[in-house]
């Protein structure tokens, strides 16, 4: 499947927020490029596509695609169903029937994605009524979905094998009113593209995010206004309680409607349902709820990923649910229950439908097999973590929530020791280290020079000599000392590091001084010539060794 998530290179600048959020520890790749810059991208095999990373990005790094461009651009070409999943009402509380009027306006046959739900909740009850499940986790979440079957395949078993609410209403629209136009949902998932493609119900997951962005770069101005209720003229038979499906918690209400033994609980948010479903793998089933209903996003699909959260916030759509639950509960017979009567409008669903037109499988992916601490040791090696307590400094800078975790990364091919900090800033020293070390060695070339342009000097000036010759043996016995003492100094430290160096560098420095002394006491005196002539000869004699 084409990548959901996009990223874009020259906007990232590898602070790891990605990876800091995802639940996914395989659906992010560390790189390097040519010019040195880390960046992160997207594994679109393992990406789950619950959209955290786009949230978490500050950088517009990361983005994602829908259909809603390749839809616009066939949307000529003749009918289409639209189906309309309910968040579309807390997402755009003001502006969600003149959306659908726009559609409706090139004649679309427009479905209230909520009698999907009704469906969904239906085929659950006659799931769990079978008895032929024990522990189911609710599947209408395409990203828990996608976690479930990529990282935790053992628990695809639990969920239970009913479509969709949006697949739910395709199924019902195919099958039962036998309409054969294109189908399109408008969602706030970007998830939802998968079962779109793996079940090939529906033919395009137009988001609202995208949608909207559409309309304004084209000039459509969708008008507010403030809707006296939730009524409007569907295709179709409008929703009962499915609407609710869409927030935390909304199926475990609706299963309750209709049989209050269920032991049903509930969970949202990506990060919290990824810790949850770990700990449900490795508990005993009898311990475990009978439904474990799951939404990805934190406060359900209106406030899902594919909504322009810059454009609300969670208030709004927490507003939103309960002015839509009021307006079910004010349809109740019952008022301050979400029953209906005696369920004749749910029941009717049993004459109508059979539960085997609304199955779906799942598939488990093949679990990536975790490095054992040998397949890890040279990774480890790599990073100057040869001790525990190096091995679990488990700063998180890296994105990870342990050391141990990055080294898998770095194992598995999708990440670079360069990701590491303290990797990082021991390459920094030794990089500053071998810059001084640098800095000393040019000194002593230098000092070197000029001994060897000091007794150039000397061997010129031998004419001038004419005096001082006692002086300039003695001179030249400290000097010969000073240079053997060189000598000794470099035979003895074979491999030079920064601190030979600048011992190496001191000695030079008083040999220097001693030449300029050496050069002053000369005098142009002749008999004192064989005297200069001879230390002269000595000094290059013991500079070329230092040479050597």
């Amino acid at each position: 499947m084409k990548d959901v998530i996009i990223v874009r290179p020259d906007k990232c600048v590898g602070c790891n927020a990605c990876i800091r959020c995802c639940p996914a520890p395989e659906a992010n790749i560390v790189k390097m490029l040519d010019n040195g810059k880390i960046y992160t991208t997207v594994n679109a095999d393992k990406c789950i596509a619950c959209g955290e990373c786009i949230d978490a990005c500050t950088h517009g790094a990361r983005d994602y695609v829908d259909d809603t461009a390749v839809f616009m651009s066939k949307i000529s070409d003749g009918k289409y169903g639209i189906i309309v999943d309910p968040a579309i009402k807390t997402a755009f509380p003001n502006q969600w029937k003149g959306i659908l009027e726009w559609f409706r306006k090139k004649s679309f046959l427009i479905f209230d994605g909520g009698f999907g739900a009704d469906i969904y909740t239906w085929a659950m009850l006659g799931v769990i009524d079978s008895n032929n499940v024990s522990n189911v986790i609710s599947e209408s979440c395409s990203a828990v979905v996608n976690y479930i079957s990529m990282y935790h395949p053992s628990l695809v078993q639990n969920l239970p094998p009913v479509c969709s609410p949006t697949l739910c209403s395709a199924v019902y629209i195919k099958n039962y009113l036998r309409r054969n136009e294109k189908l399109v949902v408008l969602s706030p998932c970007i998830a939802r593209k998968y079962e779109c493609v793996e079940t090939g119900l529906v033919d395009y997951n137009v988001t609202f995010k995208k949608l909207m962005e559409y309309f304004a770069k084209n000039d459509i101005v969708i008008p507010r206004e403030n809707y006296a209720n939730f009524e409007y003229e569907y295709f179709e038979r409008p929703g009962m309680i499915g609407a609710l499906c869409s927030r935390p918690g909304g199926l475990c209400d609706n299963l309750l409607n209709f049989n209050l033994d269920i032991n049903a609980i509930y969970s949202s948010g990506t990060q919290r349902v990824s810790r949850e479903i770990a700990h449900y793998s490795k508990t005993d089933a009898k311990k475990l709820p009978k439904v474990f209903d799951v939404l990805s996003c934190d406060y359900g699909c209106g406030y899902g990923s594919g909504v322009d959260k810059s454009k609300t916030s969670c208030y709004d759509t927490i507003s939103s649910f309960k002015a839509m639950e009021a307006d079910i509960r004010s349809k109740a017979k019952n008022k301050g229950k979400l029953k209906f009567g005696d369920e004749k409008a749910f029941k009717k669903l049993d004459d109508e439908l059979d539960l085997n037109d609304f199955v779906r499988t799942f598939t488990p992916r093949r679990a990536t097999m975790n490095p054992t601490d040998a397949d890890l040791e040279p990774i480890f090696e790599q990073m100057g973590k040869t001790t525990d307590a190096q091995r679990n400094i488990n700063c998180g800078n890296c994105g990870f929530k342990t050391c141990r975790e990055l080294a898998t990364a770095i194992f598995r091919g999708i990440n670079i020791i360069q990701s590491c900090v303290n990797y990082s800033q021991q390459t920094a020293v030794s990089a500053a280290d071998n810059a001084k070390l640098e800095q000393e060695t040019k000194k002593v070339e230098e000092l070197s020079t000029k001994i060897s342009e000091k007794a150039k000097a000397i061997s010129e000036s031998i004419s001038k000599i004419d005096e001082a010759g006692a002086k300039t043996a003695e001179k030249k016995d400290t000097v010969n000392e000073l240079l053997k003492n060189i000598i000794a100094f470099c035979n003895k430290n074979t491999t030079m590091d920064e601190n030979s160096v600048k011992q190496m560098a001191a000695i030079l420095e008083t040999t220097a001084k001693s030449l300029e002394s050496f050069d002053e006491n000369i005098s142009a005196a002749n008999d004192s010539a064989k005297i200069v002539t001879d230390a002269v000869k000595e000094i290059n004699e013991l500079i070329a060794n230092i040479g050597n």
